[in-house]
């Protein structure tokens, strides 16, 4: 049957993500006010992650992407976000649907941010074996890649762990002042999600506490 019949079976043509949690809003993941979405799964396993929970690949929370686009929309119409960040977990173990909802952010004047455990020549090399990471990357505004690495820390920009992390930016939505911008220094935001605290924001505060 075709995508407007009234079959109640799932659309074969959708996509799903596999996330860790949800922050309808916040300020401390990227420059201003942002949707922030958590994915569940990565390669890496950087043994002092801020975000050791995060890198089993196990089923999770998983959420179509058109229900995702949806929450962002109705984000942007509550709290006035000025874009979505992606993170984890390795977002682009999960390129192929988190593409499509950068492409939607896109078209709906949001800006995207995404944070990688790869470098950025890995994702370009096709000696990575993930598809549709070019695809992702065509809809990223601001990359931030590299494993974090305990004995390098970087107490100097905002957002990163550690020195050899670097950002790329892809369009003109930003510019490298971010990274030192003093009103976004160490920002950490503490939250009760379904009975779990969470605390966000600056890597090196949280790994600290």
């Amino acid at each position: 049957m075709g995508k407007n019949s009234s079959s109640p079976l799932i659309d074969p043509d959708s996509l799903f993500i596999n996330l860790n949690r949800l922050m309808e809003c916040t300020e401390a993941e990227g420059p201003g006010k942002r949707f922030c979405i958590w994915v569940q799964g990565c390669l890496r396993i950087c043994p002092d992650c801020c975000n050791q929970q995060m890198q089993s690949i196990v089923p999770n929370i998983i959420l179509r992407v058109e229900e995702l686009c949806d929450t962002i929309i109705k984000s942007k119409q509550t709290y006035n976000i000025e874009g979505v960040t992606f993170l984890g977990g390795e977002p682009m173990l999960q390129a192929r649907g988190l593409s499509r909802v950068a492409k939607l952010c896109k078209e709906s004047g949001l800006s995207v941010i995404v944070f990688t455990g790869y470098t950025y020549n890995e994702l370009l090399s096709s000696a990575l074996d993930i598809e549709y990471t070019d695809e992702l990357l065509r809809y990223t505004d601001v990359l931030i890649d590299g494993p974090y690495i305990k004995s390098e820390p970087d107490y100097n920009r905002n957002w990163v762990g550690s020195k050899n992390q670097k950002f790329y930016y892809l369009t003109n939505n930003y510019d490298p002042s971010i990274e030192t911008d003093e009103k976004y220094r160490n920002l950490i935001e503490v939250t009760i999600q379904n009975e779990h605290l969470y605390v966000s924001g600056c890597p090196k505060v949280i790994k600290d506490k």
